[in-house]
């Protein structure tokens, strides 16, 4: 089969390709609008669509693996996936459109945020993650870049599932390929092939609180400093045993 080459105007599923809103190494994400006056999902949507040089058996299957853990689950600050879609030779994944993601919105348009709505954003983001957790899900690659928010504010979702792993079924050996998660995040353990849990992800949200705050020029509270300190402890066994440490402390805790 030919493969069709995805760009603007595109059409899948009733829904027409605008431009391109994100692109990695993997993937390139388009917000799409409705050509249906009766829309299958919402009116506006994003596109996901798997690299045509990334069309090995093995990056398809962790492409559609990918879509499927996540339009299994329901939380309101995990990115909806509707559907996996194979068409014309390419892969897509058709899911909830949100504004941004959370590092592009401070570093342009950095008056968005005080430090009451960054608060805000950050537990509702440990409340995402914690969820993926009780579902047995590790998700392996949280940074600020993975956090999309709306520029209203109100919707905060975690995303990209691409290195996301069952729990069950995780364990990671280094090798000179490793090529999980984004640097500066990546606890130190996974580079000695212990098996991955959830104490990973809380690593990576120690530095992501870390990174937001570096960003932003926010003066560190007392309580933030402390969660990062535990949640990056080099030890696993030292850090938070879960998410929902960190959501109790910041949604139990004056911030000062």
């Amino acid at each position: 089969m030919e493969i069709v080459k995805i760009r603007p105007g595109y059409i899948i599923r009733g829904y027409m390709l605008k431009e391109m809103v994100g692109s990695g190494g993997f993937s390139t994400v388009y917000k799409a609008e409705t050509i249906d006056p009766k829309p299958l999902y919402t009116s506006i949507i994003a596109v996901k669509v798997l690299h045509p040089r990334r069309l090995e058996k093995y990056q398809i299957r962790q492409f559609v693996k990918e879509g499927k853990i996540v339009k299994n689950l329901e939380h309101t600050n995990i990115v909806k996936v509707f559907d996996i879609i194979q068409q014309d030779g390419n892969f897509f994944i058709l899911m909830e459109f949100i504004d941004t993601d959370l590092m592009k919105a401070i570093r342009n348009k950095k008056e968005m945020f005080d430090e009451e709505n960054i608060i805000d954003i950050i537990i509702k983001s440990a409340k995402g993650i914690s969820y993926l957790h009780k579902n047995g899900i590790i998700h392996k690659d949280i940074n600020p870049s993975n956090i999309l928010i709306s520029y209203s504010l109100d919707k905060v979702k975690i995303t990209d599932f691409g290195l996301a792993k069952i729990k069950k079924m995780t364990f990671l050996k280094f090798n000179r390929e490793f090529r999980g998660g984004t640097e500066g995040y990546i606890p130190p353990e996974y580079y000695d092939g212990k098996p991955v849990d959830e104490r990973g992800d809380i690593y990576s949200f120690g530095r992501t609180i870390e990174k937001i705050y570096m960003e932003l020029g926010f003066k560190m509270p007392e309580k933030i400093k402390n969660i990062i300190k535990i949640a990056t402890d080099p030890k696993p066994e030292n850090r938070f045993e879960s998410m929902d440490g960190i959501v109790y402390i910041l949604e139990t805790r004056k911030i000062e």
